[in-house]
């Protein structure tokens, strides 16, 4: 995959940047990611359809018990007829949005495959100088939950917010077409929410991102612990390691309780300008029933509508946390994978033939981090000069820190 990126001055505009990257890596998929979407579009469409039948299913139900003109066998056959499409559309809704759930899933896990592979392949061709600085524990962070992030950001990150879209931008269509005050107060409650979205996307993120920091921490105490397991034995240190661990602990548990804490109270406020929006529909909307401007079925769409609006907006939470969480992983992730390797190949340097089977060593020198063309003193290996042929074998001995593992690797 290709990686790379302009270099950008500020955390959030590289955050954007990683959540690009992500959404590009699912155009590498030009079959699954299209339906997907447009599955998406589809199920909203049925979605919106139902408040509809319902409200029709009411209405019919109404002439039913008398409450209009039209003969009972009418409203009888108009009834199964609005239960029926109703059920319809239901089944078709619920089929493709398991199949957007599907497609979305899987985008995912292929994208998480190949940045699994892609990022361990850079570990491996990178510096040992680079090693030297960086802790394990960092690593295996990044390549574990980092990616996961990553992984979440195509279906919370893209697909529902295409749905939320959806829902308000065509439901506010075609239902203020029936009556423009119920229909904006209906959607009375989405610009606050929205908003509210919006200043928690930004302590999400921060939050996320100490979080995820301390998370490395955590693991790089627990990989060095187990690595070095019989020293700690050794010298008796089982309870201070114990107490540096659970220290790292507590201060990560600190940080996921503010984020679940932001998340929840974000949430409940969304909620209850939701059920206070709907508190409104339904008072005017019933004056209007009494009024006799509209039916008890078209007060019931608008209700229907916003039962339909509450999940979507209830999960905005979630789909925030989940771009917010995205945004963070990819920057840390991407981090990795643009990282050229110290040591390269010069410009047009020719390819490496073994032709004979033999293998020599001229003049060789090697230094992890430093020059050694400035400072000779610096190199780990100088004037190195052997020659092995095919077969043959030799030993090389020296003192601890001659080179002996450099000229191994």
């Amino acid at each position: 995959m290709d990686y790379k990126v302009p270099t950008l001055d500020g955390d959030y505009r590289l955050g954007l940047h990683s959540l690009r990257r992500i959404a590009k890596m699912a155009l590498n998929y030009p079959v699954q990611f299209p339906v997907a979407i447009l599955a998406v579009c589809i199920a909203g469409f049925f979605q919106l359809l139902m408040p509809r039948f319902l409200g029709e299913a009411v209405d019919h139900a109404t002439g039913l018990l008398g409450g209009t003109a039209v003969a009972p066998e009418a409203a009888q056959a108009a009834l199964w007829t609005a239960a029926s499409l109703l059920i319809g559309v239901a089944i078709c809704r619920g089929l493709f949005t398991m199949l957007h759930n599907y497609l979305g899933e899987a985008i995912g896990q292929r994208i998480a495959y190949q940045l699994r592979l892609d990022y361990f392949e850079k570990l491996q061709r990178l510096s040992f100088s680079y090693h030297d600085k960086v802790h394990s524990g960092d690593l295996m962070t990044r390549g574990m939950l980092d990616i996961e992030g990553v992984r979440r950001f195509i279906e919370h990150g893209i697909l529902r917010p295409i749905l939320l879209v959806i829902l308000v931008g065509v439901g506010a269509y075609l239902y203020m077409g029936n009556d423009v005050v119920l229909g904006l107060l209906s959607l009375s409650f989405v610009p606050f929410a929205l908003w509210r979205a919006s200043v928690f996307r930004l302590k999400s993120r921060a939050l996320w991102r100490i979080l995820q920091e301390r998370l490395s921490s955590l693991t790089r105490i627990m990989e060095e612990n187990l690595g070095g397991i019989r020293v700690v034995r050794a010298f008796a240190a089982q309870d201070f390691e114990i107490d540096k661990f659970d220290r790292s602990s507590k201060q990560a548990l600190e940080v996921a309780i503010a984020r679940v804490g932001v998340r929840y109270a974000n949430t409940s406020i969304m909620t209850f300008s939701y059920f206070l929006a709907m508190g409104l529909v339904l008072w005017v909307g019933g004056e209007k029933v009494l009024d006799g401007q509209i039916t008890v079925g078209e007060l019931t769409q608008f209700l229907a509508f916003m039962t339909i609006l509450q999940m979507p907006i209830r999960q905005t939470g979630m789909v925030i946390n989940g771009i917010a969480r995205a945004s963070v992983s990819g920057v840390r992730l991407f981090e990795i994978l643009d990282i050229e390797p110290a040591v390269q190949d010069r410009p047009q340097a020719e390819a490496l033939d073994v032709g004979d089977g033999v293998l020599r060593f001229e003049n060789v020198a090697f230094s992890y981090d430093g020059a050694p063309e400035q400072n000779p003193g610096d190199a780990t290996i100088r004037d190195i000069n052997f020659e092995v042929k095919a077969g043959q074998t030799i030993g090389i001995v020296g003192p601890p820190g001659s080179g002996k593992s450099t000229i191994a690797h």
